[in-house]
């Protein structure tokens, strides 16, 4: 049984716990098969596409979209790209580095399918880190929406 196999042991606190787990490749896996099946989900919410039209697009069974949905699923790179597709969308993957977060936003691209707001300066507040910096990469500071 390799080190990353082995259970946690003990810990105090949640905090402990998860402190423990970030620290194994599997933790993140697993959360990025989550993160993934919770934005499919949204997708589908946003365009009102159930499981079974899903499945239609895919062609597949509805018991396969129950399976990858169902967050408990190992996906493959061309099963996530094949989603995606079939969710009006397209795959992105990003390598975030260690201490840093991530921001992820679409830009419209000037196609016109969707009614935007105008933009209001009254409504967003200029968000700044204490680093400007990440690493090596220096970061744009971004109007974030507080509604």
């Amino acid at each position: 049984m390799s080190n990353q196999d082995q259970p946690l042991g003990e810990f105090n606190s949640f905090d402990q716990f998860f402190e423990k787990a970030e620290r194994r490749p599997q933790y993140w896996e697993e959360l990025a098969k989550l993160e993934f099946t919770r934005e499919a989900i949204a997708q589908m919410d946003a365009q009102d596409i159930s499981k079974g039209e899903l499945a239609s697009r895919l062609e597949v069974r509805p018991g396969m979209v129950t399976r990858l949905l169902s967050g408990r699923n190992n996906f493959e790179l061309s099963t996530m790209v094949r989603m995606a597709m079939a969710l009006n969308c397209r795959f992105k993957s990003h390598l975030q580095p260690i201490g840093c977060k991530s921001l992820w936003f679409d830009v419209y691209n000037g196609q016109k399918n969707e009614t935007f707001e105008t933009w209001d300066p009254n409504r967003f507040q200029k968000v700044q880190a204490d680093e400007p910096t990440c690493g090596n990469l220096n970061y744009v500071p971004l109007a974030v929406n507080f509604r």
